[in-house]
């Protein structure tokens, strides 16, 4: 009985000892999964960027929520984008959307998720506001595209088709195909 006594503890400390000395296995991802996850880049809460015109005036600012660099594509990721269009002695255009994909030198947007744009109204004209899904915007050249469905409202005026081109800097749009208006005085 001694003998079973004295196993009962020696098992007993051996357990104990092993307890405080055993150490957790570093957890490593398998080669396969950290070959493909994506290169971590840096993020920016609040984001603010200006662009400048040939002369060094602000022509552009956007804010964003949030900004996310993807390194491995030479993007930019944008939440909560606004831009206020301002060039030089023509008229101001703000742009919403959802979310918007930029390169990093900011020379294309591509917006995404309740796109708008409106002009401030100038002199005695109405403003213009534009809405789509989608819309790709070169700040530099101040052209807009769309290839989905958009309407524009010009004061009591409405407008809505398939595809859009904007010259903002030129207060040129143009509705593509499958145009449909409704014009009231």
């Amino acid at each position: 009985m001694r003998n079973t006594f004295v196993m009962i503890a020696l098992a007993l400390a051996a357990a104990a000892t092993w307890l405080l000395t055993w150490q957790p296995a570093e957890r490593r991802l398998p080669v396969e999964d950290a070959a493909t996850s994506p290169t971590l880049g840096y993020y920016l809460r609040g984001a603010r960027m200006i662009g400048t015109d040939a002369q060094g005036r602000v022509s552009y600012r956007i804010f964003a929520e949030r900004l996310d660099e993807l390194p491995d594509e030479g993007r930019l990721e944008l939440t909560g984008v606004d831009v206020e269009y301002q060039p030089t002695d023509e008229t101001p255009w703000a742009i919403s959307a959802a979310k918007a994909s930029a390169t990093k030198d900011i020379e294309r947007l591509d917006l995404t998720g309740g796109v708008e744009i409106r002009s401030a109204a100038a002199d005695d004209s109405e403003p213009v506001t534009v809405v789509t899904q989608t819309l790709t915007f070169w700040p530099d050249t101040s052209n807009a595209e769309s290839d989905g469905r958009v309407e524009i409202q010009v004061g009591n005026w409405r407008f809505s088709g398939e595809g859009l081109r904007a010259d903002l800097k030129g207060d040129s749009l143009k509705l593509e195909s499958d145009v449909h208006g409704t014009l009231v005085p």
